[in-house]
């Protein structure tokens, strides 16, 4: 079983959106993207950030026989979800976090996250990866952890992901970013 199948079965939750049942919440997220290509939508990152944001994504869901996460525009997904779904509080931890891949890339390297050659930025995040899963038990989340949620739930609910990874398609003819999802009853109808 290969790292995309583990992520399909475990399921996909943004904490912002815990209230909402799985449909509502995966109608909402699909909705998002239907925003993306929008030039009125205030920015959240620099041109810098967002850079930063669409490696690190592309690196946690890379392409394969399958667009990744840049094709599917998850950093702009990303970036909406951070500008106006996060509270103040998570948009900070979360513009901190970002800084720290920085920070530390140069501590490292000398060099910016965006800068470094794929296998010394898959190094940093491996290394951030090892930290998350260190953590102890009820420690806050890391800005890893939020960036990673962001990103399966970005890619698993646009239209790359739904038609292309995933092969469904919820509106024969057309992507409906806000399809509402039905349950299948047992005798396939």
């Amino acid at each position: 079983m290969d790292r995309r199948d583990v992520i399909r079965l475990a399921g996909v939750a943004v904490p912002a959106f815990a209230g909402l049942d799985p449909d509502r919440l995966f109608a909402t997220l699909r909705g998002v993207h239907r925003r993306t290509g929008s030039t009125q939508r205030p920015a959240a990152f620099d041109d810098h950030q967002r850079a930063t944001v669409d490696v690190i994504a592309e690196l946690i869901m890379p392409a394969t026989d399958t667009p990744g996460a840049h094709a599917a525009g998850v950093a702009a997904f990303i970036e909406i979800i951070v500008g106006e779904w996060y509270h103040d509080d998570e948009r900070a931890a979360f513009m901190r976090g970002l800084a720290d891949v920085d920070a530390r890339s140069n501590a490292a390297n000398g060099k910016s996250f965006v800068e470094l050659t794929p296998d010394q930025q898959t190094a940093l995040l491996t290394q951030l990866d090892s930290e998350l899963r260190a953590a102890p038990r009820g420690a806050p989340q890391s800005f890893f952890q939020r960036i990673k949620d962001l990103t399966l739930s970005g890619y698993y609910t646009s239209e790359i992901g739904v038609r292309q990874e995933l092969g469904e398609v919820f509106m024969p003819g057309r992507y409906d970013g806000a399809a509402p999802v039905r349950p299948v009853r047992a005798g396939g109808n």
